[in-house]
């Protein structure tokens, strides 16, 4: 006499077991994807880092102004040695840098010819780095700091002096901005 015996699962567990590891997985990645997120931003973050810091060595490493010496800037624009520094509203790139319509950053010589420029990403030498910095995007400031109230606060001076405020702005390919900024000095 045996009894029959079933083996196996009946249809309401192995249905129990569906809704338990739904909800685990459910959980799970509720849990998981912000952190994904977050993991997208931190990269977006420090390339834009890394974009920006680049960006200002390239602008740094050029004189002061035009009409300043190449060694540090001596001899001083706007002194008794040398010349009359370029005007508030001729900073920017001077006619002979500019090929076609468009300025030629191979050119640039001193740090306000990068004032205006913006759009794509491009090195040194002109060319498109999109594939490095897919979606990203820099607009650059540079205007005279500290002449009249002898403050740097970050507002454009109406006369010529003896400190350029450099402003690069990096956007990121999710609309986030990251703001650079330094003073050059006349010295």
């Amino acid at each position: 006499m045996h009894a029959n015996q079933q083996t196996g699962f009946s249809l309401i567990s192995i249905v129990l077991s569906i809704i338990l590891i739904s909800f685990a997985l459910m959980t799970l990645t509720v849990l998981l994807f912000p952190r994904a997120q977050d993991s997208a931003q931190l990269i977006h973050s420090t390339k834009a880092a890394e974009l920006g810091a680049a960006v200002m060595d390239e602008i740094i490493g050029r004189k002061y102004d035009e009409n300043s010496g190449p060694n540090g800037g001596v001899p001083e624009c706007n002194s008794l040695l040398g010349k009359t520094c370029t005007v508030p509203a001729q900073l920017g790139p001077d006619p002979a840098e500019i090929i076609n319509g468009i300025p030629d950053r191979t050119l640039f010589n001193d740090v306000d010819d990068f004032n205006g420029l913006s759009g794509s990403v491009r090195n040194v030498l002109g060319d498109d780095l999109a594939q490095i910095y897919p979606n990203f995007s820099i607009s650059i400031r540079v205007f005279y700091d500290a002449n009249i109230n002898r403050k740097l606060d970050g507002v454009p001076d109406v006369i010529s002096g003896n400190s350029k405020r450099i402003v690069v702005d990096v956007t990121d390919p999710s609309g986030q901005h990251y703001v650079f900024s330094v003073i050059r000095g006349n010295f």
